[in-house]
Order: structure tokens, then C-alpha cells, then sequence
């Protein structure tokens, strides 16, 4: 055994340490879950804030193409007198504005008659610098029945576009603002389109989002990209407009992405954004646990949305926890020296008081106390050891006397114990050469002697067998015990009846039993040649008559035990058994053997185990009885004398 681990101050200690640990824990757990509900709250209205911020920015994105088109428009109506007129509107608009890709103007049919049906004039900047001029309606682009073309002459305000990638015009994907195009008299003669490259839009909101993640490193201190947050942009119909991973973009749908996953919560997202409402959900976008702040964009009629890792919102107090958690380790470590070398200090004289105990157990009662300095407790603690020390001294020299009267006495009970068990039969194997009975008992004494017995004799052909339960236990059942066992074998040869044996004991006992004592007893005799067994019960439990599957109790009459009533007069009675009957006697103990929540065998478990025996052989039925009670009573003390004897009886052919 590790001592110092074990000890009393180690003990002390680790209480202590205990104690302070849990109060620091608490207290900590409080500081901590005040400070992350602050931090949450703050975070929440700082990235309301950082929505609105960002919705304001891109909505001035949008609206400066908005603006730049409604500018332009007039340009072109004022060039409505000739194609070529137009296209030069078109070129010098497009050099003004940069930060336009491209713009056109989509006739309604037949505007020029000498051009045709379809006259969509477009000017285009490329990478270069260089402006590109071509005319893209034709049969093969017929814009008259797309859908963007129709929703544009109908709509007075300016018309935004889903992203598409314009095969006949910019040649890359681009979204365009469109206005309807009126000749002075407010006819409408076509749309004016203003297209802006999707990577110039992405641009711009990958500026905000750098500028917003710019704030959460210093905020943070940490770099980390599972800190970083980004903005998407959705269509009308959920398709992606903007999003960081670009094979997104009218690839994929919000809505598909959300029939993905496992949880619901994306979906409902979907639909809030969808029908323009604005708020903020937390959950798990893209494997990352977020916070999703949404809102719409309701010049072009699309919704944005900011996604925070909960990282960022909580990064701080992860933080501020570990740096908590540190000081109270260290503060726990102080605490811990300290009251470990104060603890062990106080405590060293009783390492001195263990030490001499120890001798002492050890049989050194002579071994000296130590000396205590201080009249406290362990002094008092000494003095009782001193005490119980002489105490000790003079309990082991009468302990001493005591084990040899009783090594003497056990010796005499085993010398008892061995004598009773010889005066009862051993030998089992076939008593008759005819091999007509089997007999097998089994006697366990509750104490080192008892009070039950059985005996069995064969006479002229007839089998005498008797069982018998003397009341009381220990040593005077054992006299008694063995007198009626003595007297029995003596009836046996001078009586011919059952009831005639029975008499005789009973006066016998009757007539010098100062101590009251009495005997259950029940004997039998089975003339071997015709298998008629006369009986005679005397307050004893009933035996057991089992003949195949069939076991049913011997009918008895009602004797008083021998030893209650001298000049009682016992009845015979007499029945026939069939060959391979088996007799089954027992005393009470078998009943009566009890679990240590005082549950008895009873009668019913005896006859389960005589159903569940193989054969109902006399040796097999009785070990069969014997495991079935171990089982039942498990490791609960024997409580009565159990013997148990079983004759099956073979008539000869």
C-alpha cells in the first residue's frame, strides 16, 4: 500500500483542494456564463449592424448601375433618328462608365424597317480597354420572346436580371438592369440594357467581406479561415447569384444545397429570404456551426445573407474561459503546496501514534507510546492508545485460557459428532441378493451434532425403516437421538407391528423425560415378498409416495410426537405399493430450510425437484433434493438438522 497516499493529511488535502475546486468552479461557471451571454447579445447587435452596413453598401452597388442607366437612357433617345446614331450613344456612354461591361438597346420589331425584325445594337469592353460594336438580334437570338424582355417593357421603375452567361453579347456572365426606351411622344420602341460582369459585383462584396473579416482578426487576434465569414447573394428562385465558391453560381440552387442536408432549419432559411424577410438563424451551414444574418435586396428583388461562424461570436469567450481556467490551475497548485506542507506538518505525530499501533497489532504490546507535545486532541488520542494497550495485555492472557478450553471442547464435539454418525447405516448397495430394495439417506447436522436419524434393517424378509426428528439441537438431541436409535434396532427383532415399536418408545421416554424433550417420528415395515408396508406415523411429515411422473403424500393419521403422552395409544396403518414405488421420507429441516430473507423451501419446491428428477432413484433423487436446496438457500446459514431417506422397492419376478 502507497502510505503517503492513503494518509490523513493526504486526506485533508485533497478535501480541501476539493472544496475550493468546486467553489472556484462554481463562481467561475457563473463569471462565464454571464460573460458569454453579454458577448452574445453584443456580438448579435454588432452584426445586425454589419448587415445593415453591408445591405446599404451593396443596395449603393446596385443603385449607382440603376443610376448610371437612367443617365444614359436619355442619351440614347435622343440618337433614336438613326441605328448609327445609337451605337455612337451607346460607345460614348460606355466610355464614362467603367464600371459598366457593356450596353445595349433591344427594338421592338421592325423599328428600323430596313434592318428587320430583330435590332439589338450592343456595345462591349473588353479586358483591353478595346470597345467592341455588333448588332446580336437575329433569329437565332430572338430577345422579343424572352422573358427578361417582356418583364422590362412592363416595368417602369428598372428591371434587374438573373445572372446568365451571354453567349451572344459579353461572352461571360453578367447581370443586367434594363429600362423600356420611349420615342419623344412616350411610345415605347425597345429596352435599354446596362449589363455589369458578375465578377465585378463579387468584387465588390468580397471588399466588404474583407473589410468585415478585417475587423473580426483584430477583435479575435486569430487568422484562422473557421473565423471567417462571407456574404451570398440568391435570385428570386433561391439560384445563387454571388457566393464565395464560385461553381455555385448557376450551378446550383439554395434549395437544393438545404434538400441536402439532414436538418430543416436551412430550409426555412430559403423560404424567409425568398419572400424578403429579414432576421437571423443559427445553424449549420456548409458543415460550420453559424449565425446567418438575412435581408433583402429589394432593388433588384434579391435576397443577401452574411454567415459568422459561431467562432467569431464566441471566439472571446473561449478565450477568456481558458485564461480563467489557467489562473485557477495555477491558483489550485498554490493552494494545493501550501495546505500539503501545513496539513502534514500538524499531522506528524499521528505517523508516530500509527507507527507505534502498528507494533502493537503486530503482538509488541510492550512497545512505548511516542511523546506528545501539545494537550490537544492526538495527545488524548495517545493516552487511549496507552490504555487499550494494557487493555489489550490482559485480553490476550484470558483470550489464551479461553481458545484452549475451547480447542478442548471442539475436540470432544467432533469425537461426539463422528460416534453419532457411526451409529447410522452407511452402506446403500443392494441389501437383499434379490436386489427387490434401494435405500439411500443423507444426514446434515445443523450443529456439530444433532437430533435427526434414520435407521433400516431387513428381518425375515422384511424391511424395518424408521426417520425421526428429536426436538431441540445440538448435544441433548444427540442423547436423545441416540437412545431411540438403540431402542429401535432392539424393538425391531422383539415387535411385529409398527404402531407395537412406536408404544414401546414412547413409554420408554415418556417415563424419564425431565427435560420435556420429544421426537417426530414415522416407521415402516415392507413385507418385500407382496409389497405391503405397514406404518406408523408419529407426528411426523408426511412421506412422499412417487411411482413414474405421479408423487402424491402418504395418507397419515394423526399421532402425538413419542415423549408427549405415556399411555397414548398409536394406529397401524397399511397400503400396498407397486413395483418401482419410491418411498420418500424427510424431516423438517428440508421444508423449513430457509434464504436469508426468511423465504421457505415449502412443499411445492420438494415436489417440483421429485418432477424434475431423471429417474426418481433413490441416490439420484436425494442429490437432486440436496443441489436444489444449496441453490435456494445460496450462502444462507443452516438453520435445522436435514435428513432425508428414500426406499424404492422392487418386487421380485
Amino acid at each position: 500500500m502507497n502510505l503517503s497516499s492513503k494518509s490523513f493529511s493526504s486526506r485533508i488535502t485533497s478535501r480541501i483542494i476539493l472544496t475550493v475546486l468546486i467553489t472556484m468552479a462554481f463562481i467561475t461557471g457563473l463569471i462565464l456564463l454571464i460573460s458569454l451571454g453579454a458577448m452574445a447579445k453584443e456580438a448579435q447587435h454588432y452584426y445586425q449592424s454589419v448587415m445593415e452596413l453591408t445591405e446599404e453598401k451593396v443596395e449603393k452597388v446596385l443603385t449607382a448601375v440603376e443610376v448610371t442607366a437612367k443617365n444614359n437612357v436619355d442619351e440614347v433617345e435622343k440618337g433614336l433618328a438613326s441605328p448609327s446614331k445609337v451605337y455612337t450613344a451607346l460607345e460614348n456612354e460606355l466610355k464614362l462608365n467603367p464600371h459598366i461591361i457593356g450596353f445595349a438597346v433591344a427594338f421592338e420589331p421592325n423599328y428600323y424597317p430596313q434592318i428587320g425584325k430583330w435590332f439589338e445594337p450592343y456595345v462591349v469592353q473588353r479586358d483591353s480597354g478595346r470597345i467592341e460594336i455588333k448588332q446580336i438580334g437575329s433569329a437565332d437570338h430572338d430577345y422579343l420572346s424572352t422573358k427578361w424582355y417582356t418583364e422590362a417593357i412592363k416595368c417602369e421603375n428598372g428591371y434587374w436580371s438573373d445572372p446568365y452567361f451571354d453567349e451572344a453579347g459579353a461572352k461571360m456572365i453578367v447581370c443586367s438592369y434594363m429600362l423600356p426606351l420611349r420615342e419623344k411622344s412616350g411610345k415605347i420602341v425597345g429596352v435599354f440594357i446596362a449589363d455589369v460582369s458578375l465578377d465585378w459585383l463579387t468584387d465588390q462584396i468580397n471588399k466588404i467581406d474583407d473589410k468585415n473579416n478585417q475587423i473580426n482578426k483584430e477583435k479575435m487576434f486569430d487568422k484562422d479561415a473557421e473565423y471567417r465569414s462571407y456574404s451570398f447573394i440568391i435570385g428570386k428562385k433561391g439560384e445563387y447569384i454571388i457566393h464565395p465558391k464560385e461553381e455555385r453560381i448557376l450551378n446550383e440552387n439554395f434549395f437544393t444545397y438545404a434538400q441536402n442536408t439532414i436538418n430543416e432549419v436551412d430550409d426555412e432559411l430559403g423560404d424567409k429570404m425568398i419572400k424578403g424577410e429579414r432576421g437571423n438563424m443559427y445553424l449549420e451551414i456548409d458543415s460550420v456551426s453559424s449565425i446567418v444574418y438575412y435581408s433583402p435586396l429589394e432593388c433588384a428583388g434579391w435576397s443577401m445573407a452574411i454567415v459568422i461562424p459561431t467562432n467569431t461570436v464566441f471566439g472571446p469567450g473561449i478565450i477568456l474561459s481558458l485564461i480563467i481556467l489557467s489562473l485557477m490551475g495555477i491558483g489550485l497548485l498554490a493552494v494545493f503546496i501550501i495546505c500539503r506542507f501545513t496539513i502534514r506538518r500538524a499531522t506528524k505525530p499521528l505517523t508516530y501514534l500509527s507507527d507505534s499501533a502498528k507494533e502493537v497489532a503486530k503482538g509488541n504490546f510492550e512497545t512505548p507510546m511516542p511523546i506528545i507535545k501539545y494537550q490537544d486532541e492526538i495527545h488524548q488520542l495517545r493516552d487511549s492508545f496507552e490504555e487499550m494497550q494494557l487493555s489489550l495485555t490482559k485480553y490476550v492472557s484470558q483470550l489464551k485460557t479461553t481458545t484452549a478450553q475451547k480447542a478442548s471442547m471442539g475436540r470432544e464435539l467432533n469425537i461426539a459428532r463422528n460416534i453419532q454418525m457411526s451409529m447410522l447405516p452407511k452402506t446403500f448397495s443392494p441389501i437383499t441378493e434379490k436386489n427387490d430394495i434401494d435405500i439411500f439417506a443423507s444426514l446434515t447436522p445443523a450443529k456439530a451434532v444433532g437430533g435427526d436419524f434414520y435407521k433400516f434393517y431387513i428381518i425375515d424378509e422384511q424391511l424395518y425403516f424408521c426417520i425421526g426428528d428429536v426436538s431441540g439441537k445440538g448435544v441433548p438431541a444427540a442423547l436423545v437421538m441416540s437412545v431411540i436409535s438403540t431402542l429401535f434396532h432392539t424393538l425391531c427383532a422383539n415387535e411385529g407391528q409398527p404402531n407395537q415399536i412406536v408404544d414401546s418408545l414412547n413409554k420408554m421416554m415418556s417415563d424419564n423425560n425431565p427435560s420435556l424433550m420429544f421426537v417426530t417420528l414415522f416407521v415402516g415395515i415392507i413385507d418385500l415378498r407382496t409389497g405391503t408396508l405397514h406404518y406408523c406415523n408419529a407426528g411426523h411429515d408426511a412421506p412422499i409416495l412417487i411411482n413414474g411422473h405421479t408423487s402424491q403424500f402418504l395418507p397419515v393419521d394423526s399421532n402425538v410426537p413419542v415423549g408427549v403422552i405415556s399411555d397414548w395409544s398409536y394406529s397401524s396403518q397399511q397400503i400396498s405399493i407397486e413395483s418401482g414405488t419410491t418411498i420418500f421420507l424427510y424431516t423438517d429441516g428440508l421444508t423449513e430450510a430457509e434464504k436469508k430473507d426468511h423465504t421457505l423451501f415449502g412443499t411445492q419446491r420438494v415436489f417440483d425437484t421429485i418432477q424434475a428428477s431423471e429417474n426418481n432413484h433413490p441416490e439420484t433423487l436425494i442429490n437432486d433434493m440436496t443441489k436444489a436446496i444449496h441453490i435456494f438457500v445460496d450462502d444462507a446459514e443452516q438453520s435445522d438438522d436435514l435428513t432425508m431417506l428414500a426406499i424404492r422397492y422392487n418386487q421380485p419376478k
